[in-house]
């Protein structure tokens, strides 16, 4: 059975911190990010809504964002002081997204035969330890022989047990009740759409 458990910490930080936060300041960033892995190009991705969330419990939001449910897509990514960002997980609709206390998974079907998962851990607000796997199956054969796969721990090449083993330890799966904010399209999103 899996543990679950509702976030809350820092509630009184976070909710002042949204009061004042512009996401503007960091629209292109998020838009160039999530361009190369869900969208024809970046103009193809609709953002929706956004909800800010702080992973690592050290008062500074991180930022989750979704796109319409046509693209299904979402991303949460740790907020620079000059409006860039970091991604830390992201996922479409042959995917979904994991949170954990301190860090965030992606789990991952790009499509039939492929498996990717990777993992970010923070810490004020930082990256301190990451992971990836990478799994290619043979579809079109009975014994569906594994063709290409990899792990990685920060950054190194490591054997499926210690990847396992690394990622299992992020211990319990957190479930999150954000509360989401409509994104406006801007006018050039407006005139692209006519």
């Amino acid at each position: 059975m899996l543990c679950m458990m509702t976030l809350l910490a820092f509630a009184g930080q976070v909710r002042a911190q949204e009061a004042d936060f512009d996401f503007s300041k960091y629209r292109a960033a998020v838009k160039e990010d999530a361009f190369p892995r869900f969208a024809k190009s970046a103009e193809d991705v609709r953002m929706i809504a956004y909800a800010l969330i702080d992973l690592d419990g050290d008062g500074k939001n991180e930022l989750w964002v979704k796109g319409d449910e046509g693209q299904d897509w979402q991303g949460v990514f740790a907020l620079k002081d000059d409006g860039s960002v970091v991604l830390l997980a992201d996922a479409d609709v042959c995917s979904q997204l994991q949170f954990f206390k301190n860090a965030v998974a992606f789990h991952s079907y790009i499509s039939p035969g492929r498996v990717d998962e990777g993992f970010s851990v923070l810490q004020n607000s930082q990256v301190v330890h990451s992971g990836a796997m990478h799994q290619e199956f043979n579809i079109f054969t009975d014994e569906q022989e594994m063709q290409d796969e990899y792990y990685t721990v920060d950054g190194e090449n490591v054997d499926e047990e210690t990847y396992k083993e690394t990622f299992y330890a992020l211990g319990a799966e957190v479930v999150l009740t954000p509360e989401w904010h409509d994104i406006l399209p801007t006018y050039e999103e407006i005139d692209d759409e006519k």
